[in-house]
């Protein structure tokens, strides 16, 4: 009978999301760093996460060198076997930690863009859940063996002991389910935030559908629930573990993945309006004299988007402000010939000035209704009272 090696699909799996991960995070801090120009705690938890999940990958693909995906039986030389179990005992601290860190990640960013008390007090509570778990977990799998060695020397004669695996198992299934729903707490309530947003329909369901991927994640949750009991096969444990490697490996990663996803929505923005790929829309364009300008509806959780410059030549910046109510979106153009403000608050109100000699623009104060906005408020006044300056002739 040939032997089964599945080790390759656990070095594989491994590859494919260590390299999807680190572009995605790259991706998103290049985001952050160049077009945002605000790089917050989400993104360092993002990096932090990444860095965790790189060992994950690496000791997953090491244990595979030593017998990870065989049966004990299959192994050469039998020596291995305890450096198996040591590269697949490092993958567990590991593991948590990346899931706790992309968690909080995905909480501290969706609290940049929750407005309601009773929103953020969910993404509170799912977080410290989430964390309170992971901890408790993360030192289940530590010492579970007593000393911790045991865990791989008990194969070499070592004197030890470790928990019941039953303890193992149950536990394991108790962080499966809060780390699901934790999954989807995240992914429904963004449809509860974006629903209230100045935007039109087309533009929430793309914001909903980027800020909703953290459920992907739990689908490989939810797929290794049948393969948890096999962390009680002592006698084949490198083989009878190898689904949980394989769909530990793919919750970690497409989580990563699906949380830097929901930040790139700025940076694509970005690049489409520079190759002018979405081209004029009955509700994206205002003409302004001799040209055309394109209204850009504000990222969730960004202030505003300003493009000004003359003729075609066009700059498009993002500021953040991130404490401000994301309901308050703001979009300013000017430039061309003839200066013209569309300024939208949180009541949809507009207000219009006209140019004067068709080089002048006048601004009216934005004064904000909410009492968090005064940063905000602030901040728009210094930026109108530089646009009142007379033109030079």
């Amino acid at each position: 009978m040939a032997s089964i090696n599945r080790g390759p699909q656990v070095r594989g799996v491994a590859s494919f999301f260590l390299a999807l991960t680190w572009l995605f995070v790259l991706l998103r801090c290049y985001c952050r760093l160049s077009v945002v120009k605000s790089f917050g705690p989400d993104d360092y938890l993002a990096a932090i996460a990444q860095s965790f999940f790189t060992f994950f990958c690496v000791f997953a693909i090491l244990g595979v060198e030593y017998g990870t995906g065989q049966h004990a039986v299959d192994i050469k030389p039998q020596s291995n076997i305890p450096i198996g179990l040591k590269w697949w005992w490092a993958c567990e601290p590991v593991y948590v930690l990346a899931n706790m860190a992309i968690k909080f990640s995905i909480g501290i960013y969706l609290l940049r863009i929750a407005v309601h008390r009773g929103q953020r007090f969910i993404i509170h509570m799912v977080m410290a859940v989430s964390g309170v778990i992971g901890t408790y977990f993360f030192f289940l799998f530590v010492f579970q063996c007593w000393p911790v060695a045991y865990f791989w020397g008990q194969y070499t004669g070592m004197k030890g002991r470790c928990i019941n695996p039953t303890i193992t198992v149950k536990s394991t299934y108790a962080y499966s389910a809060i780390s699901c729903w934790a999954d989807w707490s995240f992914s429904i309530l963004p449809a509860f935030i974006v629903w209230k947003l100045n935007m039109n329909k087309r533009t929430k369901l793309s914001v909903f559908t980027i800020l909703a991927l953290s459920a992907v994640a739990s689908t490989a949750t939810i797929v290794r629930f049948p393969y948890i009991n096999g962390l009680t096969d002592k006698a084949d444990f490198l083989y009878a573990t190898t689904d949980v490697a394989i769909w530990s490996l793919s919750e970690t990663g497409l989580g990563i993945t699906a949380a830097c996803a929901a930040t790139l929505r700025p940076l694509f923005r970005n690049c489409l309006a520079r190759t002018h790929f979405f081209g004029k829309t009955t509700d994206e364009v205002a003409s302004t004299g001799g040209g055309g300008w394109r209204l850009t509806s504000n990222p969730a959780h960004s202030g505003y988007l300003r493009r000004s410059g003359r003729g075609r030549d066009l700059e498009e910046e993002e500021i953040d402000l991130r404490n401000q109510d994301v309901a308050s979106m703001t979009t300013t153009i000017v430039g061309g010939r003839g200066h013209e403000l569309d300024e939208t608050g949180p009541r949809g109100k507009r207000d219009v000035s006209g140019a004067r000699d068709g080089s002048q623009t006048h601004l009216n104060d934005a004064v904000s209704e909410s009492s968090g906005e005064a940063t905000w408020a602030e901040d728009w006044t210094r930026k109108s009272e530089a646009l009142k300056q007379p033109a030079g002739k």
